[in-house]
């Protein structure tokens, strides 16, 4: 599961894009309008995850904005080396179905070059 993922979700209605780095146990990403953060667990081909999604822009006043009580996410699914579909809902909004859908970034499959670190 280490690696970025492009991934695709629906909140009931409401969709979007975006992507996420997954490495060690957490999971740090977002979208446009939203940032994510979060931790999960890979068992096999099972996957948990824990989100909170906090949005970052206010369309109507296109400034920084804060929420109180953020959306945080459970879900559950499968993943293969490099696709993953995860479902559940927000803590206390069970009527509300959300679906993560990730493919892992092409880049991800040969590996990033990390520059050297020059000692001080």
């Amino acid at each position: 599961m280490e690696g970025y993922w492009l991934t695709h979700y629906e909140a009931g209605a409401v969709h979007g894009d975006g992507i996420a780095m997954l490495q060690g146990g957490e999971l740090l990403g977002g979208d446009l309008e939203h940032a994510w953060a979060g931790s999960y667990e890979q068992e096999g081909s099972r996957v948990y995850a824990r989100i909170r999604i906090v949005p970052f822009v206010s369309r109507l006043e296109e400034e920084l904005m804060a929420r109180e009580k953020p959306l945080i996410v459970s879900l559950k699914g499968y993943c293969t080396e490099h696709f993953a579909r995860l479902e559940g809902h927000p803590d206390e909004r069970a009527d509300l179905p959300f679906r993560i859908t990730m493919r892992k970034c092409k880049a991800a499959h040969a590996g990033v070059h990390q520059p050297e670190r020059k000692a001080a």
